[in-house]
């Protein structure tokens, strides 16, 4: 009985496994070789004005073309490719920095499946604008416009226009507001919240004392006013930044000696009340507002150049700074 159950075991193991296998997901010719192109063929085969072989390889249907050497890909055959051949031997692209194997796994499977494009390509590529008409119908093109405020059954708890949403959702489900916090816990809260730092108990005492109509907005400016502020909310940009005083992603882990300006520059901007379109230009170009030589500058014009710093806060091998 046990070497029949042994047995069976033997014969359906393999079949079980195989039907757990996950099946890979499709690939995408935006989301998985379009990148791959930009990043390894573009500088030779799009994007300079003299186009390298006459092999233009942003677009599937100029894939599909080919240039001097005739055309690049056959569809669902990826051994005949000749794209797909000539960068399996590594010969393309010149240098040093080749696909890597999962690369050419993707190249290979994309082919292979149809080699097809993810949705309608424009008929033209126009210098300087990447973005086609249907790219501009998405929410991030549109002009921002203040929304109606929606009704609500209970408008003597609504404050501010925040607060007629949430109740409007709330209410939706025969729900309300919390009552309101005790003066105490409100401080706590803000004081948290803004610089994730506990209030003081002095800072407690003059609010909770303190009966005048706009006290808890004084409490919040004073709290906007404080280092700490900055301090705090710009850990969260310098999170999505990637900041660190180290490589941390190799071996060596060196230290990166300035790193410390630009986190000590996003604290300040935080602290300032920076305009956000100021931040983001300084940010990706702020040595482009500047003309070199880079002497005898004011500190605003240095925060301008220390600012770029967010160009190199990822992870970057290419040499220290």
């Amino acid at each position: 009985m046990l070497r029949l159950l042994f047995s069976l075991a033997a014969f359906l193991t393999p079949a079980l496994l195989l039907a757990q296998s996950p099946t890979p997901r499709p690939v995408s010719f935006e989301a998985d070789i379009r990148p791959i192109f930009k990043a390894h063929c573009w500088q030779c085969h799009g994007e300079e004005d003299e186009i390298k072989g006459n092999f233009d390889a942003r677009l599937v249907r100029s894939l599909m073309k080919g240039g001097d050497s005739g055309p690049a890909i056959v569809p669902g055959q990826h051994t005949d490719s000749l794209l797909f051949q000539r960068i399996s031997a590594g010969e393309m692209p010149p240098g040093k920095k080749k696909l890597t194997a999962h690369e050419i796994d993707l190249l290979a499977r994309w082919i292979d499946s149809g080699a097809q494009p993810t949705r309608a390509e424009p008929d033209a590529l126009v210098a300087g604008d990447t973005f086609s008409p249907e790219d501009r119908q998405h929410w991030s093109f549109q002009p921002v416009r203040r929304p109606a405020l929606p009704s609500v059954s209970q408008p003597h708890l609504v404050r501010t226009p925040i607060d007629a949403f949430l109740l409007a959702q709330l209410e939706q489900s025969q729900l309300s507001f919390s009552s309101e916090a005790d003066r105490a816990t409100l401080i706590r809260r803000l004081s948290f919240d803004l610089t994730g730092l506990p209030p003081s108990p002095e800072a407690v005492d003059r609010f909770v004392a303190d009966t005048a109509p706009d006290a808890y907005e004084r409490l919040v400016e004073d709290f906007l006013a404080s280092p700490a502020y900055g301090e705090r909310w710009a850990r969260h940009w310098l999170d999505a930044a990637g900041y660190a005083d180290s490589d941390g992603y190799s071996e060596k882990d060196l230290e990166r000696k300035w790193a410390w300006k630009y986190r000590d520059y996003i604290i300040r901007a935080f602290n300032s009340d920076k305009p956000w379109n100021e931040l983001i230009v300084e940010q990706l170009a702020g040595d482009e507002l500047l003309t070199p030589p880079y002497a005898n500058l004011t500190p605003e014009q240095a925060d301008q150049l220390i600012a770029t710093g967010f160009l190199r806060m990822g992870p970057d091998g290419t040499g220290d700074g």
